[in-house]
Protein backbone atom coordinates (compact mmCIF):
# COMPACT_ATOMS: atom_id res chain seq x y z
CA UNK A 1 0.00 0.00 0.00
CA UNK A 2 1.08 3.32 -1.08
CA UNK A 3 1.83 6.14 1.77
CA UNK A 4 0.78 9.00 1.82
CA UNK A 5 1.85 11.93 0.32
CA UNK A 6 0.37 14.55 2.83
CA UNK A 7 1.72 12.58 5.78
CA UNK A 8 5.62 12.23 4.14
CA UNK A 9 5.44 15.48 3.84
CA UNK A 10 4.84 17.17 6.50
CA UNK A 11 6.88 14.46 7.90
CA UNK A 12 9.84 15.29 6.50
CA UNK A 13 10.06 18.93 8.29
CA UNK A 14 11.17 16.99 11.55
CA UNK A 15 13.42 15.26 9.90
CA UNK A 16 15.28 18.32 8.36
CA UNK A 17 14.96 20.28 11.76
CA UNK A 18 17.13 17.56 12.89
CA UNK A 19 19.34 17.54 10.23
CA UNK A 20 20.63 21.02 11.46
CA UNK A 21 20.51 19.43 15.37
CA UNK A 22 22.63 16.66 13.39
CA UNK A 23 25.42 18.02 11.25
CA UNK A 24 27.42 21.19 10.25
CA UNK A 25 25.14 23.81 9.15
CA UNK A 26 26.29 23.87 5.50
CA UNK A 27 25.96 19.96 5.16
CA UNK A 28 22.19 20.26 6.86
CA UNK A 29 21.49 22.78 4.22
CA UNK A 30 22.26 20.73 1.50
CA UNK A 31 20.79 17.30 2.52
CA UNK A 32 17.29 19.15 3.65
CA UNK A 33 17.07 20.44 0.50
CA UNK A 34 18.96 18.04 -2.13
CA UNK A 35 17.36 15.01 0.43
CA UNK A 36 14.16 16.39 -0.25
CA UNK A 37 13.89 17.37 -3.81
CA UNK A 38 15.23 13.74 -4.55
CA UNK A 39 13.08 11.54 -2.45
CA UNK A 40 9.58 13.30 -1.40
CA UNK A 41 6.77 13.25 -3.49
CA UNK A 42 5.86 16.90 -5.45
CA UNK A 43 2.46 17.60 -3.91
CA UNK A 44 -0.57 15.64 -2.63
CA UNK A 45 -1.62 15.46 -5.98
CA UNK A 46 -5.62 14.81 -6.61
CA UNK A 47 -5.74 11.71 -8.57
CA UNK A 48 -7.75 11.64 -11.88
CA UNK A 49 -8.23 9.39 -14.71
CA UNK A 50 -6.80 12.06 -17.51
CA UNK A 51 -4.22 10.40 -19.31
CA UNK A 52 -2.88 14.27 -19.56
CA UNK A 53 -3.61 16.17 -16.31
CA UNK A 54 -1.97 19.39 -18.03
CA UNK A 55 -3.21 21.79 -15.35
CA UNK A 56 -0.61 20.53 -12.81
CA UNK A 57 2.26 22.25 -12.56
CA UNK A 58 5.69 21.96 -11.64
CA UNK A 59 5.58 22.39 -7.59
CA UNK A 60 8.44 25.82 -8.26
CA UNK A 61 5.08 27.71 -8.73
CA UNK A 62 2.05 28.23 -6.29
CA UNK A 63 -1.40 26.24 -7.11
CA UNK A 64 -3.93 24.19 -5.22
CA UNK A 65 -1.15 22.85 -2.91
CA UNK A 66 0.94 24.59 -0.21
CA UNK A 67 2.61 21.55 1.28
CA UNK A 68 5.07 20.74 -1.66
CA UNK A 69 8.78 19.26 -1.60
CA UNK A 70 9.41 22.93 -2.15
CA UNK A 71 7.82 24.30 0.39
CA UNK A 72 8.26 21.38 3.29
CA UNK A 73 12.26 21.84 2.55
CA UNK A 74 12.18 25.62 2.91
CA UNK A 75 10.13 25.63 6.47
CA UNK A 76 12.17 22.50 7.79
CA UNK A 77 15.35 24.83 6.82
CA UNK A 78 13.99 27.86 8.44
CA UNK A 79 13.13 25.79 11.91
CA UNK A 80 16.13 24.08 11.60
CA UNK A 81 17.72 27.55 11.58
CA UNK A 82 15.58 28.66 14.28
CA UNK A 83 16.40 26.58 16.50
CA UNK A 84 19.94 25.72 16.39
CA UNK A 85 21.59 28.72 14.07
CA UNK A 86 19.28 31.65 15.29
CA UNK A 87 22.18 34.03 16.61
CA UNK A 88 23.68 33.44 12.44
CA UNK A 89 19.52 34.86 11.56
CA UNK A 90 20.19 37.83 13.26
CA UNK A 91 23.24 38.59 11.75
CA UNK A 92 21.86 38.11 8.12
CA UNK A 93 21.78 41.31 6.55
CA UNK A 94 19.17 42.35 3.03
CA UNK A 95 21.94 43.35 0.41
CA UNK A 96 21.33 44.49 -3.06
CA UNK A 97 21.93 41.38 -4.82
CA UNK A 98 18.23 40.43 -2.76
CA UNK A 99 16.49 43.05 -4.74
CA UNK A 100 15.30 40.29 -7.50
CA UNK A 101 14.14 37.47 -5.00
CA UNK A 102 12.48 40.14 -2.54
CA UNK A 103 10.48 41.19 -5.81
CA UNK A 104 9.81 38.07 -7.16
CA UNK A 105 8.56 37.06 -3.69
CA UNK A 106 6.18 40.08 -3.76
CA UNK A 107 4.77 40.48 -7.35
CA UNK A 108 2.26 37.83 -6.51
CA UNK A 109 0.88 40.25 -3.78
CA UNK A 110 1.58 43.32 -5.56
CA UNK A 111 -0.34 41.61 -8.56
CA UNK A 112 -2.95 41.09 -6.77
CA UNK A 113 -3.12 44.40 -5.38
CA UNK A 114 -4.09 45.44 -9.06
CA UNK A 115 -6.74 42.70 -9.00
CA UNK A 116 -9.15 42.76 -5.80
CA UNK A 117 -10.88 39.74 -6.65
CA UNK A 118 -7.42 37.66 -6.65
CA UNK A 119 -6.04 39.30 -3.55
CA UNK A 120 -6.24 36.11 -1.44
CA UNK A 121 -4.10 34.28 -3.90
CA UNK A 122 -1.99 37.44 -3.69
CA UNK A 123 -1.00 36.31 -0.29
CA UNK A 124 -0.37 32.70 -0.42
CA UNK A 125 1.67 32.90 -3.66
CA UNK A 126 4.07 35.34 -1.82
CA UNK A 127 3.62 33.07 1.50
CA UNK A 128 4.86 30.31 -1.14
CA UNK A 129 7.45 32.04 -3.10
CA UNK A 130 9.04 33.27 0.36
CA UNK A 131 9.49 29.90 2.16
CA UNK A 132 10.22 27.87 -1.59
CA UNK A 133 12.15 30.06 -3.12
CA UNK A 134 13.40 33.09 -0.36
CA UNK A 135 14.47 30.96 2.00
CA UNK A 136 17.38 28.56 -0.40
CA UNK A 137 18.34 31.89 -1.53
CA UNK A 138 19.36 33.27 1.26
CA UNK A 139 20.98 30.34 2.91
CA UNK A 140 22.79 30.51 -0.35
CA UNK A 141 23.76 33.71 -0.09
CA UNK A 142 24.65 33.40 3.34
CA UNK A 143 26.64 29.96 3.73
CA UNK A 144 27.71 29.34 0.19
CA UNK A 145 29.39 32.72 -1.13
CA UNK A 146 32.65 31.54 -0.52
CA UNK A 147 34.92 28.96 -2.92
CA UNK A 148 35.13 26.54 -0.23
CA UNK A 149 31.48 25.94 0.24
CA UNK A 150 30.40 26.72 -3.29
CA UNK A 151 32.42 23.24 -3.65
CA UNK A 152 30.98 21.62 -1.21
CA UNK A 153 27.60 22.54 -3.18
CA UNK A 154 29.00 21.36 -6.28
CA UNK A 155 30.04 17.85 -4.96
CA UNK A 156 26.71 17.79 -3.29
CA UNK A 157 24.67 17.90 -6.53
CA UNK A 158 27.37 15.39 -8.51
CA UNK A 159 26.29 12.85 -5.33
CA UNK A 160 22.96 13.80 -5.82
CA UNK A 161 23.10 12.67 -9.70
CA UNK A 162 25.25 9.64 -8.11
CA UNK A 163 22.43 8.50 -5.89
CA UNK A 164 20.09 8.54 -8.84
CA UNK A 165 22.09 6.06 -11.11
CA UNK A 166 20.43 3.33 -9.61
CA UNK A 167 16.94 4.58 -10.01
CA UNK A 168 17.70 5.58 -13.14
CA UNK A 169 18.81 1.71 -14.41
CA UNK A 170 15.66 0.52 -12.36
CA UNK A 171 13.67 2.53 -13.88
CA UNK A 172 14.88 2.76 -17.84
CA UNK A 173 14.14 -1.56 -17.83
CA UNK A 174 11.08 -1.97 -15.78
CA UNK A 175 9.55 2.03 -16.57
CA UNK A 176 8.49 4.70 -14.23
CA UNK A 177 7.63 2.94 -11.06
CA UNK A 178 8.87 3.66 -8.04
CA UNK A 179 6.78 7.04 -7.20
CA UNK A 180 3.81 4.63 -7.70
CA UNK A 181 4.55 2.20 -5.23
CA UNK A 182 6.18 4.51 -3.10
CA UNK A 183 3.51 7.59 -3.25
CA UNK A 184 0.82 6.58 -5.57
CA UNK A 185 -0.72 8.63 -8.19
CA UNK A 186 2.13 10.53 -10.09
CA UNK A 187 0.68 13.05 -13.29
CA UNK A 188 3.18 12.42 -15.84
CA UNK A 189 4.33 9.38 -14.70
CA UNK A 190 3.70 7.45 -18.47
CA UNK A 191 3.98 10.77 -20.71
CA UNK A 192 6.91 10.64 -22.64
CA UNK A 193 7.78 7.41 -20.84
CA UNK A 194 7.98 5.54 -23.60
CA UNK A 195 12.34 5.30 -25.93
CA UNK A 196 14.15 4.01 -28.42
CA UNK A 197 15.61 1.66 -25.18
CA UNK A 198 13.20 0.76 -22.56
CA UNK A 199 11.73 3.73 -20.72
CA UNK A 200 12.58 7.38 -19.71
CA UNK A 201 13.25 7.45 -15.97
CA UNK A 202 11.23 9.48 -13.52
CA UNK A 203 12.52 8.27 -9.82
CA UNK A 204 10.60 10.91 -7.48
CA UNK A 205 10.96 13.78 -9.37
CA UNK A 206 8.01 15.74 -11.17
CA UNK A 207 8.66 14.27 -14.61
CA UNK A 208 11.60 13.05 -16.98
CA UNK A 209 12.80 16.13 -18.42
CA UNK A 210 13.15 17.44 -14.68
CA UNK A 211 15.41 14.34 -13.93
CA UNK A 212 17.50 15.22 -17.09
CA UNK A 213 18.48 18.14 -16.22
CA UNK A 214 19.20 16.61 -12.62
CA UNK A 215 21.71 13.85 -14.43
CA UNK A 216 22.90 16.33 -16.73
CA UNK A 217 23.52 19.15 -14.01
CA UNK A 218 25.26 16.47 -12.51
CA UNK A 219 27.12 15.56 -15.50
CA UNK A 220 28.80 18.77 -16.08
CA UNK A 221 29.47 19.43 -12.57
CA UNK A 222 31.23 16.10 -12.50
CA UNK A 223 33.10 16.69 -15.89
CA UNK A 224 34.10 20.31 -14.51
CA UNK A 225 35.66 18.68 -11.36
CA UNK A 226 37.19 16.22 -12.69
CA UNK A 227 39.08 18.21 -15.62
CA UNK A 228 40.12 21.18 -13.10
CA UNK A 229 41.39 18.31 -10.51
CA UNK A 230 39.22 19.67 -7.93
CA UNK A 231 37.78 16.20 -6.49
CA UNK A 232 39.89 14.17 -4.43
CA UNK A 233 41.10 10.71 -5.80
CA UNK A 234 37.72 8.47 -4.12
CA UNK A 235 34.60 9.69 -3.29
CA UNK A 236 32.51 7.48 -1.42
CA UNK A 237 35.01 4.65 -2.90
CA UNK A 238 34.39 5.81 -6.21
CA UNK A 239 37.07 7.17 -9.06
CA UNK A 240 36.25 10.89 -9.87
CA UNK A 241 36.66 9.45 -13.75
CA UNK A 242 34.22 6.91 -12.90
CA UNK A 243 32.06 9.18 -11.92
CA UNK A 244 32.22 11.46 -14.33
CA UNK A 245 31.86 8.67 -17.33
CA UNK A 246 29.15 6.60 -15.08
CA UNK A 247 26.52 9.74 -15.38
CA UNK A 248 27.53 11.36 -18.62
CA UNK A 249 26.38 6.89 -19.71
CA UNK A 250 23.32 7.24 -17.36
CA UNK A 251 22.38 10.58 -18.93
CA UNK A 252 22.07 9.01 -22.09
CA UNK A 253 20.37 6.59 -21.38
CA UNK A 254 17.45 8.22 -19.55
CA UNK A 255 16.84 9.31 -23.36
CA UNK A 256 15.84 13.22 -22.32
CA UNK A 257 16.46 14.22 -25.94
CA UNK A 258 16.47 18.26 -24.53
CA UNK A 259 18.89 17.53 -21.40
CA UNK A 260 21.13 15.59 -23.51
CA UNK A 261 21.77 18.41 -26.50
CA UNK A 262 22.04 21.30 -23.61
CA UNK A 263 24.98 19.00 -21.86
CA UNK A 264 26.38 18.67 -25.21
CA UNK A 265 26.34 22.35 -25.37
CA UNK A 266 27.44 23.44 -22.26
CA UNK A 267 30.19 20.86 -20.99
CA UNK A 268 33.11 22.78 -23.60
CA UNK A 269 32.33 25.66 -21.47
CA UNK A 270 33.11 24.45 -18.16
CA UNK A 271 36.35 23.66 -19.95
CA UNK A 272 37.41 27.05 -21.54
CA UNK A 273 41.11 28.19 -19.90
CA UNK A 274 40.29 32.10 -21.11
CA UNK A 275 37.94 34.57 -20.02
CA UNK A 276 37.56 36.36 -22.55
CA UNK A 277 36.39 33.46 -24.31
CA UNK A 278 33.91 32.35 -21.59
CA UNK A 279 32.76 35.85 -21.98
CA UNK A 280 31.77 35.60 -25.56
CA UNK A 281 30.18 32.01 -24.97
CA UNK A 282 28.08 33.02 -22.10
CA UNK A 283 27.21 36.62 -23.82
CA UNK A 284 26.22 34.62 -26.60
CA UNK A 285 23.65 32.16 -24.77
CA UNK A 286 22.42 34.86 -22.59
CA UNK A 287 21.59 36.92 -25.41
CA UNK A 288 19.43 33.76 -26.86
CA UNK A 289 17.72 33.44 -24.45
CA UNK A 290 16.60 36.55 -23.39
CA UNK A 291 15.48 37.33 -27.64
CA UNK A 292 13.83 33.70 -27.34
CA UNK A 293 12.05 34.62 -24.17
CA UNK A 294 11.42 38.53 -25.32
CA UNK A 295 10.36 36.41 -28.93
CA UNK A 296 7.92 34.45 -27.16
CA UNK A 297 6.50 36.83 -24.42
CA UNK A 298 5.55 39.20 -27.45
CA UNK A 299 4.93 36.85 -30.38
CA UNK A 300 6.72 39.15 -33.00
CA UNK A 301 7.86 35.88 -34.40
CA UNK A 302 5.57 32.74 -35.08
CA UNK A 303 7.81 29.79 -35.06
CA UNK A 304 5.25 27.76 -36.29
CA UNK A 305 4.81 30.37 -39.42
CA UNK A 306 8.59 30.40 -39.53
CA UNK A 307 8.67 26.86 -39.62
CA UNK A 308 5.92 26.52 -42.75
CA UNK A 309 7.94 29.49 -45.02
CA UNK A 310 11.63 28.50 -43.93
CA UNK A 311 12.83 25.40 -45.93
CA UNK A 312 15.63 24.78 -43.23
CA UNK A 313 13.48 25.00 -40.04
CA UNK A 314 10.80 22.91 -42.30
CA UNK A 315 13.22 20.60 -42.46
CA UNK A 316 14.59 20.02 -39.10
CA UNK A 317 10.76 20.09 -38.11
CA UNK A 318 10.05 17.26 -40.41
CA UNK A 319 13.30 15.34 -39.22
CA UNK A 320 12.15 15.12 -35.39
CA UNK A 321 8.74 14.02 -35.84
CA UNK A 322 10.11 11.36 -38.51
CA UNK A 323 12.13 10.26 -35.25
CA UNK A 324 9.51 10.58 -32.92
CA UNK A 325 10.27 13.37 -31.08
CA UNK A 326 7.76 16.31 -32.10
CA UNK A 327 7.64 17.35 -28.26
CA UNK A 328 9.57 21.04 -29.06
CA UNK A 329 7.04 21.70 -31.68
CA UNK A 330 4.30 20.42 -29.55
CA UNK A 331 5.41 22.96 -26.51
CA UNK A 332 5.69 25.77 -29.27
CA UNK A 333 2.23 25.30 -30.58
CA UNK A 334 0.83 25.51 -27.16
CA UNK A 335 2.82 28.67 -25.70
CA UNK A 336 1.76 30.41 -29.06
CA UNK A 337 -1.84 29.53 -28.37
CA UNK A 338 -2.01 31.51 -24.95
CA UNK A 339 0.46 34.60 -25.62
CA UNK A 340 -2.39 37.09 -25.94
CA UNK A 341 -3.92 35.98 -23.11
CA UNK A 342 -0.89 36.97 -21.62
CA UNK A 343 -0.55 39.86 -22.94
CA UNK A 344 -3.98 41.22 -21.44
CA UNK A 345 -2.28 42.23 -18.35
CA UNK A 346 1.49 43.33 -19.67
CA UNK A 347 2.91 44.84 -16.65
CA UNK A 348 1.54 42.46 -13.58
CA UNK A 349 -0.21 39.57 -14.85
CA UNK A 350 -2.97 38.42 -13.86
CA UNK A 351 -2.66 37.23 -10.61
CA UNK A 352 -3.38 33.92 -11.22
CA UNK A 353 -1.82 30.91 -11.68
CA UNK A 354 -4.55 29.47 -13.82
CA UNK A 355 -4.28 32.24 -16.10
CA UNK A 356 -4.73 29.68 -18.86
CA UNK A 357 -7.49 28.10 -18.43
CA UNK A 358 -10.71 28.20 -20.85
CA UNK A 359 -8.38 26.04 -23.13
CA UNK A 360 -7.85 22.24 -23.72
CA UNK A 361 -4.15 23.08 -22.77
CA UNK A 362 -1.63 25.36 -21.39
CA UNK A 363 1.47 27.01 -21.53
CA UNK A 364 4.51 24.85 -21.31
CA UNK A 365 7.62 27.75 -20.65
CA UNK A 366 7.80 28.89 -16.88
CA UNK A 367 9.20 32.05 -18.49
CA UNK A 368 5.62 32.43 -20.37
CA UNK A 369 3.81 30.99 -17.40
CA UNK A 370 5.13 33.61 -15.26
CA UNK A 371 4.63 36.27 -17.72
CA UNK A 372 1.18 35.45 -17.51
CA UNK A 373 0.78 35.20 -13.93
CA UNK A 374 2.93 38.35 -12.89
CA UNK A 375 3.47 40.57 -16.00
CA UNK A 376 6.67 42.01 -16.98
CA UNK A 377 7.61 42.83 -13.55
CA UNK A 378 7.38 38.87 -12.26
CA UNK A 379 9.66 38.01 -15.56
CA UNK A 380 12.12 40.58 -15.42
CA UNK A 381 12.48 39.92 -10.94
CA UNK A 382 12.89 35.99 -12.47
CA UNK A 383 15.09 36.46 -15.06
CA UNK A 384 17.03 38.67 -12.61
CA UNK A 385 17.42 35.39 -10.33
CA UNK A 386 19.12 33.52 -12.89
CA UNK A 387 21.00 36.01 -14.40
CA UNK A 388 22.44 37.77 -11.91
CA UNK A 389 24.67 34.67 -10.64
CA UNK A 390 25.89 34.56 -13.91
CA UNK A 391 27.01 38.24 -14.28
CA UNK A 392 28.53 38.04 -11.24
CA UNK A 393 30.65 35.04 -11.99
CA UNK A 394 31.36 36.09 -15.46
CA UNK A 395 31.83 39.50 -15.30
CA UNK A 396 31.99 41.05 -12.39
CA UNK A 397 33.82 38.06 -9.86
CA UNK A 398 33.58 38.70 -6.07
CA UNK A 399 36.35 39.08 -3.80
CA UNK A 400 38.99 36.21 -4.03
CA UNK A 401 37.71 34.73 -7.20
CA UNK A 402 40.35 35.09 -9.06
CA UNK A 403 42.87 34.40 -5.98
CA UNK A 404 40.57 30.98 -5.39
CA UNK A 405 40.06 30.33 -9.14
CA UNK A 406 37.04 30.67 -11.01
CA UNK A 407 36.85 27.62 -12.86
CA UNK A 408 34.09 25.98 -9.73
CA UNK A 409 32.08 29.07 -10.98
CA UNK A 410 32.01 28.64 -14.61
CA UNK A 411 30.67 25.02 -14.52
CA UNK A 412 28.24 26.31 -11.93
CA UNK A 413 27.33 29.37 -14.46
CA UNK A 414 26.97 26.52 -17.31
CA UNK A 415 24.09 24.48 -14.95
CA UNK A 416 21.95 28.16 -14.31
CA UNK A 417 22.59 28.74 -17.97
CA UNK A 418 21.24 25.15 -18.56
CA UNK A 419 18.30 25.69 -16.53
CA UNK A 420 17.65 29.12 -18.00
CA UNK A 421 17.45 27.04 -21.38
CA UNK A 422 15.41 24.55 -20.24
CA UNK A 423 12.79 26.99 -18.50
CA UNK A 424 12.18 28.22 -22.21
CA UNK A 425 10.20 24.92 -23.07
CA UNK A 426 9.18 23.27 -19.78
CA UNK A 427 7.54 24.44 -16.68
CA UNK A 428 9.36 22.88 -13.88
CA UNK A 429 12.70 23.85 -11.88
CA UNK A 430 14.81 22.34 -9.60
CA UNK A 431 14.66 24.73 -6.37
CA UNK A 432 18.20 23.48 -4.75
CA UNK A 433 20.15 25.20 -7.34
CA UNK A 434 18.75 28.33 -6.08
CA UNK A 435 21.64 27.77 -3.37
CA UNK A 436 24.69 28.14 -5.39
CA UNK A 437 22.70 30.72 -7.52
CA UNK A 438 22.27 32.84 -4.17
CA UNK A 439 26.10 32.59 -2.82
CA UNK A 440 27.51 33.31 -6.28
CA UNK A 441 25.05 36.79 -6.60
CA UNK A 442 26.84 37.72 -3.45
CA UNK A 443 28.90 40.96 -3.83
CA UNK A 444 31.34 38.65 -1.25
CA UNK A 445 33.05 35.64 -1.10
CA UNK A 446 32.51 34.43 2.43
CA UNK A 447 29.61 36.79 3.28
CA UNK A 448 28.67 35.49 6.79
CA UNK A 449 31.90 33.91 8.55
CA UNK A 450 30.78 31.28 10.97
CA UNK A 451 33.41 29.84 12.96
CA UNK A 452 32.16 27.03 14.51
CA UNK A 453 29.98 25.35 11.97
CA UNK A 454 32.90 26.19 9.49
CA UNK A 455 35.19 23.67 11.75
CA UNK A 456 32.64 21.51 11.52
CA UNK A 457 32.15 21.52 7.88
CA UNK A 458 35.77 21.22 6.98
CA UNK A 459 35.68 18.13 8.21
CA UNK A 460 33.06 17.12 5.64
CA UNK A 461 34.58 18.86 2.72
CA UNK A 462 38.20 17.29 3.52
CA UNK A 463 36.69 13.66 2.94
CA UNK A 464 35.52 14.67 -0.52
Amino acid sequence: MPLIPLAVLIGWIPVGIYLFRRYPVRIAILANFLGGWALLPGANYKPTTDEFPYWILGVCLPTDYFLTKATVTGLAAFGGMLLFYSADLKRIRFDICDIPMAVWCCVPLISAITHWNTLGEGVFGAVYQAISWGVPWILGRTYFSDHDSLLLAAKAYVIAGVAYVPICLLEICVGPQLYALLYGYQPYRWIGAERYLGYRPIGFLEDGNQLGIWMAAATLIAISLFARRRLRPIIYGLSPRWIAVGLAVTTLLCQSVGSILLLLILTPLTLFRQRSVLRVSVAILFLCIVLFAAFRMTNLVSLRALAQRNGTVHSIANGLASIGRQSFAWRIARDEGHIAMALRHPLFGSGQWDWWQGGDSRPWSLWLLVFGMYGLVGLIAFGSILFLPVIRSVWLPVDGDYRDGSDLRWALVAVILMVALDNLLNGAMILPYLLAMGGMASRKAGNVLLPRSSRRTSGYTQRF
